[in-house]
């Protein structure tokens, strides 16, 4: 049969648990400090102790025991070495020596598999919550414990040193100090982990109040519970009121900590004010119920807590992700809004090389150079411009005639639209007053709608393609219209076709419009479409003559 390895269990030890693993410093100082605590814990908690037999009705003891050995079952060795002696030095328990170490190996084995199903088959762990584990839990201790009581109390009553009229009441108790210690002493390690995982800081206001509120219901609880009579167990519901306060404001790791104050002031309370064990046993299961419901209920809590700081954090991704794309928007947008300029320096660029090698007057060449030139001044002036308006929505107003900027844009793009069979023409209606806007951006708006028809007029197969730039002043705005006789706006696209990325140009990246609507929206203005009959699309823009908003 193969050997289960641990890392921790001494050598020696093997044949007797069947585990292996090698020796560490860590483990004889795990195992030191368990034995210290443990024995600290059984010289405080000896109250109400069952006929000198070393079971009482609260065992934090055995809740540190199944803790240890949820870390490593290699811990198994101090675990009963911790028993026995509470049981002989601390217990001072009736029977002999051998009674003793028989009972306490089968609790000890007992221990070791409720801790193995809780780490194993449940995934428990001691050191954080989760709710689906802090259920089960909740479940398998009180079933454990069955277990555990029975096989302590059956060693007992096999031994001798219980009777069979006394085995009932003894193995409630030692069930009820075994679960409550349990299910006391693991949250509070629990919540202790989780405190010293959080980064440190100061106690808001809203930890403070929450802990005022809890000092004074459990001091009312239990005044009422001392002073009218220890037959009254009804009062005990007063504790529920401060534990659940706890539980639905701090979540699973305060109310751990409640808890356990709770049941150290009720285990203190019982033993100063003389309640006999009968009536402390009935608080003890009062206590067990508090202690289930109040964990259950801070677990829920903090699932919705943790719940609501994932939903943040993913909005807060979603959002940094969402900024990401901005920038690789706003990366595509200047790419977009500076391919025109740069392709026309590209072609005034080339056509002098051309002119160069044909030898000819240097006349045409300067001109085209010139032309180049301005270009890419237009383009460091796209640049700056987007980068203001990005960055802060600055807009460089100043009175601007779109009539002159209309006949800019044309003569811009005229070249290009001659080459692909495609007729411009510029068609403004005077006067025309001036508007306030920023001359770059509103060129570029232009500039676009003038592209995108060029564009549209060119899918036409009879080379018959038309673009008209019209400007009409109005009474509270100047209109200007780019119409083409294009197959017009798919059907698919109209009611999409200002969202970004919406395109059905082969190399178009659908942010021209969307851009442009911006600018437009930023000047106070407007930018619809229409179409044009009988076949065509017509873009329109409207900017107040007062200036923008």
């Amino acid at each position: 049969m193969a050997l289960v390895r641990f890392r921790g269990m001494p050598a020696q030890l093997t044949p007797f648990f069947g585990i292996s693993g090698p020796v560490g410093a860590r483990f004889w100082r795990t195992g030191v400090a368990f034995l210290a605590i443990y024995l600290a814990f059984n010289m405080l908690t000896e109250w109400h102790e069952f006929d000198r037999l070393g079971i009482t009705l609260w065992s934090p003891d055995n809740g540190l025991s199944l803790a240890l050995l949820i870390e490593s079952v290699a811990f198994a060795p101090f675990v009963l070495l911790g028993a026995v002696l509470s049981d002989v030095f601390i217990a001072r328990v009736q029977h002999s020596i051998y009674l003793t170490l028989a009972a306490e190996f089968l609790l000890t084995i007992a221990y070791v598999g409720l801790a193995s199903v809780l780490r194993e088959k449940v995934n428990f762990s001691v050191r954080q919550n989760r709710l689906p584990e802090l259920v089960a839990f909740l479940i398998f201790v009180p079933v454990g414990a069955v277990f555990s009581s029975l096989v302590y109390c059956g060693a007992l009553y096999l031994g001798g040193a219980l009777s069979v009229d006394k085995f009932f009441v003894a193995t409630r108790d030692f069930w009820i100090g075994d679960t409550l210690g349990m299910v006391t002493i693991i949250p509070l390690m629990t919540s202790v982990f989780i405190f010293l995982s959080m980064p440190r800081r100061r106690l808001s206001g809203y930890t403070l109040s929450t802990l005022c509120v809890f000092a004074l219901g459990t001091c009312l609880g239990f005044a009422m519970l001392t002073g009218v009579g220890d037959k009254l167990y009804y009062l005990f519901y007063l504790l529920f009121f401060p534990i659940f306060w706890v539980a639905m404001r701090e979540g699973y790791a305060g109310v751990a900590l409640a808890l356990a104050a709770v049941q150290l002031t009720l285990a203190a309370i019982t033993v100063l004010v003389g309640y006999d064990i009968k009536d402390f046993a009935i608080l003890q299961l009062l206590m067990l119920v508090l202690s289930i419901t109040g964990l259950l209920l801070g677990g829920v809590t903090t699932e919705r807590l943790n719940a609501a700081q994932l939903l943040h954090e993913q909005q807060t991704e979603l959002a940094r992700m969402a900024d990401f794309a901005r920038v690789g928007a706003m990366g595509m947008e200047l790419a977009h809004e500076i391919s025109q300029p740069l392709s026309t320096v590209t072609t005034y660029l080339h056509a002098a090389r051309r002119l160069l090698q044909s030898s000819v007057a240097s006349g045409p060449v300067m001109d085209a150079l010139i032309k180049a030139e301005g270009e890419a001044q237009r383009a460091r002036e796209v640049l700056e411009r987007i980068r203001d308006f990005v960055s802060n929505g600055n807009l460089d107003l100043q009175a601007l005639d779109l009539s002159t900027l209309a006949e800019k844009i044309a003569a811009l793009c005229r070249e290009e639209a001659t080459s692909r069979g495609i007729r411009i023409e510029n068609e403004s209606i005077r006067p025309i007053p001036p508007v306030k806007a920023d001359r770059v951006q509103i060129e570029q708006v232009l500039n676009n709608l003038v592209a995108n028809a060029i564009d549209a007029a060119s899918e036409r197969s009879d080379a018959r393609g038309h673009v008209i730039i019209r400007v009409a002043a109005g009474d509270e705005a100047v209109v200007m219209q780019v119409e083409d006789n294009g197959p017009g706006v798919a059907p698919e696209m109209a009611a999409r076709i200002f969202e970004a990325y919406q395109t059905t140009k082969p190399r178009g990246m659908g942010l021209g419009l969307p851009l442009s609507l911006r600018i437009v929206q930023r000047h106070a203005g407007r930018l619809w479409w229409e179409p044009n009959r009988p076949e065509g699309a017509r873009f329109l823009v409207a900017l107040p003559i007062d200036g923008s908003g």
